[in-house]
């Protein structure tokens, strides 16, 4: 017994030195996801505003008929009618993506660098001066993981008080992702460490997954150990009395605390981590048949 004892100290001690900044990082900025409700984004209420007003005089075509010149029209699954640089557009979905202006029936080329300043500039209601492109992005950058299936995007800076930073599609020529600078530096203290969201490991999803199934199984054994631990190290008396309650902990001092708020939070940290483990579906616990995970 006094083997296993000591077996279960040392197992939680070094799995405490080992986990314990991590679980401090989680907590903490779990209380910044309260008020970053995640990374930074387009709003869909931000971009119905900035939407461009439609102008239906100037449709010449239905969308079937658009669809059928985009090659898309027996696998037509959506169409958005919207305006693109003043002009009316079908956005179609189905067995491809396509843009085709509504007046002509043209399909829209993709936007160069030039264009792409004037969507930025018409989004956010600014003369292009104000409008400095900086790069196509190739490949995700730390704002645009969520999006990398839309790669590539034009990255446009946007000279405002409030840093504003637009990612724009050539294909489709519409805003996608909006991002400031308190955005980006709330995610920093909240989103991007409470879910590991840093690019090099995110991107990787197959190594993203395990580390977060990792450290969390982890994490549960870590609690559990302590749980244990504490019951465990109690030095009760025959009969029990509440009374001499403070002399059955074997400690003092910070371990006296530590004894104390392990088993007073213990259990509610191994709900919080296990729970977390939990929404990673490990083995693909929730997905039933034609059911997939969408990825976080």
């Amino acid at each position: 017994m006094a083997r296993i004892r000591k077996l279960l100290i040392l197992s939680h001690r070094y799995l405490g030195l080992a986990l314990g900044l991590l679980f401090v990082v989680w907590f903490a900025s779990g209380i910044g996801m309260i008020y970053a409700r995640g990374m930074p984004s387009l709003t869909e209420e931000l971009r119905l505003e900035r939407l461009e007003p439609l102008d239906l005089e100037s449709v010449r075509m239905m969308p079937m008929e658009a669809a059928e010149r985009a090659g898309l029209g027996d696998s037509l699954v959506s169409v958005t009618l919207l305006m693109v640089m003043d002009r009316p557009a079908y956005r179609l979905h189905g067995g491809g993506a396509a843009t085709v202006f509504a007046d002509t029936g043209e399909s829209m080329p993709e936007l160069g660098p030039a264009r792409a300043r004037e969507v930025a500039s018409r989004f956010m209601d600014l003369p292009s001066e104000r409008v400095r492109y900086e790069r196509l992005v190739t490949r995700s950058d730390q704002w645009t993981i969520s999006q990398r299936t839309q790669l590539p995007f034009h990255k446009l800076s946007i000279d405002d008080e409030q840093g504003t930073q637009l990612y724009i599609p050539p294909e489709s020529g519409e805003v996608v992702l909006l991002t400031t600078r308190g955005s980006r530096a709330l995610a920093w203290v909240s989103a991007i460490p409470h879910w590991l969201y840093f690019t090099p490991l995110r991107v990787r999803q197959t190594l993203w997954t395990n580390t977060i199934l990792f450290t969390a199984g982890l994490g549960c054994v870590l609690a559990i150990l302590g749980i244990t631990l504490g019951i465990l190290q109690f030095r009760f008396s025959r009969p029990f009395q509440w009374s001499r309650i403070r002399s059955y902990i074997p400690y003092t001092g910070w371990m006296r605390w530590h004894h104390i708020t392990g088993l007073a939070f213990g259990v509610l940290a191994l709900t919080w981590v296990f729970s977390g483990l939990l929404s990673m579906e490990p083995l693909g616990w929730a997905s039933g048949p034609g059911l997939s995970t969408g990825e976080l």
